[in-house]
């Protein structure tokens, strides 16, 4: 399959700001990598503390 004609087909360019249609796929896949990980990290709950003795923690 050509991308680039279908590229062409549907929105009449293949460059957007003189930057080829390669380059905008590659860094919209970046930026969606970078959602998901944001999403899986923020959505993750923290580590409890199983200390026995109540020793304090090295960063308090």
């Amino acid at each position: 399959m050509i991308w680039s004609k279908l590229w062409m087909d549907l929105f009449g360019c293949t460059s957007l700001f003189g930057i080829d249609m390669g380059f905008w796929v590659a860094m919209s896949l970046v930026l969606l990598i970078v959602i998901l990980m944001n999403a899986v990290f923020w959505g993750m709950k923290p580590k409890e503390d199983h200390r026995e003795n109540g020793a304090p923690s090295v960063l308090s």
